[in-house]
């Protein structure tokens, strides 16, 4: 099953789960009423005539975000994956490119975005400030660590490790750092991509963890469409990348980026 002209792609398999590689534009998990397949409706196609009726995601990619997931090929696979998730999954990785909004400084090298997300009622997350108790205190904590690849004029190529595994996380840090991620119609500029790359520029490019029944511990990576360093060097010469220690991001870190209110996914 292809998404935006792209195959999933079964990366490792064995008697508990698959791991495999989505495409940019396929959703993992389907929902009623749509017409579309996801990955879980491709999979379970798949592995139809090999006895598995339960295919589960045992985590997420948007539907525009490309790379790495891991599905349950039982309930009980599942069920252990979503009890001891925290235990078992060692690693997570992202690569992605942000453009800069008009104004805002510069991102570190390298840093921690330490800042908790809430979401309104269409679900689009945000970061709270601290003249808003009531929301910091429903917010959930969120933390993204980054560095900073490659500088372009106008765009940067990251790569996010994530700590904790809020929905849209990175979107929604980088998007209120003034960095958001190319493409993003949620949390973005809202305006047309640049040249060589119509979709999110946001890839799951690494994950590792301790396979619930064997004890191995598993590492599977897929880098990132080529397109996401050659859009970030298009333009003038590259800036350098610079010499500075990480920090972290605080809460009073501001944002002229106004919230998303609701939009059509």
């Amino acid at each position: 099953m292809e998404g935006r002209g792209k195959r999933l792609e079964v990366v490792y398999e064995d008697q508990w789960i698959v791991v495999i590689s989505k495409p940019s534009g396929m959703l993992s998990v389907g929902y009623p009423g749509y017409r579309g397949k996801s990955a879980q409706d491709v999979l379970s196609q798949m592995f139809k005539s090999k006895g598995k009726r339960q295919i589960t995601a045992v985590h997420r990619l948007d539907k525009d975000t490309s790379g790495i997931m891991i599905f349950a090929l039982s309930a009980a696979v599942s069920e252990r994956f979503m009890n001891d998730w925290q235990d078992i999954v060692s690693e997570r990785i992202y690569r992605c490119v942000c453009e800069r909004v008009k104004g805002r400084d510069d991102l570190e090298d390298a840093a921690t975005i330490d800042l908790p997300i809430a979401y309104n009622r269409q679900h689009v997350g945000f970061v709270p400030s601290g003249k808003e108790p009531k929301l910091l205190k429903a917010a959930e904590r969120a933390v993204t660590r980054y560095k900073v690849l490659a500088r372009g004029e106008r765009y940067d190529l990251l790569e996010c490790e994530l700590e904790t595994g809020r929905k849209n996380q990175i979107r929604i840090h980088l998007a209120h750092l003034g960095h958001p991620i190319v493409g993003d119609e949620v949390y973005g500029l809202q305006k047309a991509p640049p040249s060589g790359l119509s979709r999110l520029a946001l890839h799951a490019r690494v994950i590792a963890f301790r396979h619930p029944f064997t004890a191995d511990l598993l590492r599977f990576e897929k880098s990132e469409p080529a397109e996401f360093l050659s859009v970030t060097m298009k333009a003038k010469a590259p800036r350098p990348i610079r010499n500075r220690e990480s920090a972290s991001c605080p809460l009073a870190a501001r944002s002229n980026l106004r919230r998303p209110g609701k939009k059509k996914r």
